[in-house]
């Protein structure tokens, strides 16, 4: 009990100095919604905040009626009287999260322990007109108390810039258009299988370099070539990685074969000169090509994608493949509106370790998370199944049950972290099953502004692990508080 409770003293008055600003942010959001609600000209703002903060839309707080507290006052400042979209805007996000792991890396060395993390993002967002626009990101990334340290580019970073770029319009006519953007940004695509955020762990995933987006009547192609940003803890320390490359075309369309069908086609290169797998370190180059077949009808939802790899590493030839599935069905007459899943998904692994050719597949800049937020290990040589049950126990309050299943793809290969590390090398046994899950997710929407999120999860270890590892069971526990303006 000593051990789940090692939280030292300076965590806890930084949390206990954090409520006032909470209870002023609370109310200030209540306050905002009431007038709102009472209002008659304010038009609504977006139901729901995305997942990146320069989606976000403040445009309907050009309404004078709809700026009711401070906050909505600083979200949309104008620069015109008579053109409402050159403004200012200015946002935060501040999540308070804890996080317990039992026995990291299936071992009781070093033990685990319960520990603190924050995260705290401050944008800058200026519009002047459709053509021009400015957004700059500062953000920190603080981690308290945890056994053996904070994990490389994971946990932990004081202080820097997560986002500064500008968007030219080079084209608009009617509902087409062509969108340059220069310089640091998040990027997502698609189900963020291989290009994502990282909005699971404390520290979200920036790049440096230039995306093109055209929309020409229902196609949307982005086009980019970027650098990945490193992650130091030093404040102000991020500057690009100079050793990796990543370029990419991202198209999505309506594909109408299918119910509300949509079509996803996408090409990716990535130029590592340092990559490192089970084979050792060398130069790599990767190139990815896939499809993404998805959509939603009234009960239904399905989201099933096909990607093939190629290139080389060192000397030898890469050929790899992934396939991901899940579909769902939802009851939304029936009580607590119950949400019925199931993910299959499939990486190659690697299946000659004398031969220089390599065959496991990089799920390049992964999404955290995908099997729960524990994320012991990557997409890489795995084949899992997930069912999952979602219920709407209230209007703002869901429960998810997803428990899932793991085996390596090839016994050959080993298992790798989520930082593209061996934890495991597949030499040390020839059994398949790796470990199973039993977890639950609990979300409450308490407002727009305001979400607080819980899972716990129990990993049982499976015969690959119980004869490479000291084969400890972990349990897992994490909780934050989101806090969006």
């Amino acid at each position: 009990m000593s051990t789940l409770l090692n939280l030292s003293p300076g965590p806890l008055r930084r949390s206990a100095g954090f409520l006032p600003l909470l209870a002023l942010l609370a109310s200030s959001s209540a306050w905002g919604q009431v007038a709102q609600a009472n209002g008659t000209d304010c038009p609504n703002g977006p139901k729901n905040l995305p997942l990146t903060t320069y989606d976000e839309q403040v445009q309907y707080l050009a309404t004078p009626d709809c700026r009711t507290s401070f906050l909505d006052s600083i979200q949309f400042i104008p620069l015109s009287r008579e053109k409402e979209n050159y403004y200012v805007s200015f946002g935060l996000w501040i999540r308070e999260r804890g996080e317990y792991v039992s026995n990291p890396n299936f071992s009781d060395r070093p033990p685990g322990n319960i520990y603190q993390m924050q995260r705290y993002f401050l944008h800058t967002d200026v519009h002047l007109g459709e053509r021009f626009r400015l957004f700059g990101e500062l953000a920190s990334s603080l981690l308290n108390g945890r056994n053996g340290g904070s994990r490389p580019s994971l946990d932990e970073e004081k202080m820097y810039v997560h986002q500064g770029f500008f968007d030219l319009g080079l084209l608009k006519s009617g509902r087409d258009s062509l969108t340059l953007r220069a310089g640091r940004q998040e990027i997502a695509f698609g189900s963020q299988n291989l290009v994502s955020t990282r909005d699971g762990r404390n520290i979200r995933r920036s790049v440096d370099g230039a995306r093109l987006t055209w929309v020409k009547g229902d196609w949307t192609v982005d086009m980019l070539a970027v650098r990945p940003t490193l992650e130091n803890k030093d404040y102000f320390d991020n500057p690009p990685d100079h050793s990796r490359s990543f370029w990419a075309v991202y198209a999505v369309h309506p594909f109408r074969f299918l119910p509300r069908g949509n079509i996803d086609l996408y090409y990716m290169g990535l130029d590592n000169k340092s990559a490192f797998d089970s084979k050792g370190t060398g130069r790599q180059q990767r190139e990815t090509i896939g499809t993404r077949l998805w959509g939603t009808t009234e009960h239904w939802d399905y989201n099933d994608e096909f990607t093939f790899q190629w290139g080389w590493f060192r000397s030898g030839d890469i050929r790899a493949w992934a396939i991901s599935t899940e579909h769902g069905y939802r009851l939304e007459q029936a009580p607590l509106r119950p949400r019925f899943g199931f993910r299959a998904v499939a990486f190659s692994g690697d299946q000659n370790p004398s031969s220089r050719n390599v065959g496991t597949f990089n799920s390049i800049y992964e999404q955290g998370p995908y099997f729960s937020y524990a994320e012991l290990f990557a997409r890489r040589n795995l084949v899992a199944l997930q069912p999952s049950a979602n219920l709407k126990l209230m209007k703002s309050v869901s429960l998810t049950f997803n428990p899932a299943f793991f085996w390596r793809e090839s016994t050959s290969d080993g298992l790798y972290s989520v930082g593209n590390t061996v934890i495991v090398p597949g030499s040390k046994s020839n059994a398949r099953f790796i470990a199973s899950q039993a977890s639950a997710q609990l979300r409450w929407r308490m407002t727009r502004n305001l979400t607080w999120f819980t899972e716990y999860g129990h990993f049982f270890p499976g015969e690959f692990l119980k004869q490479s590892t000291p084969g400890k069971s972990i349990n897992y526990w994490t909780g934050w508080l989101d806090i969006r303006y």
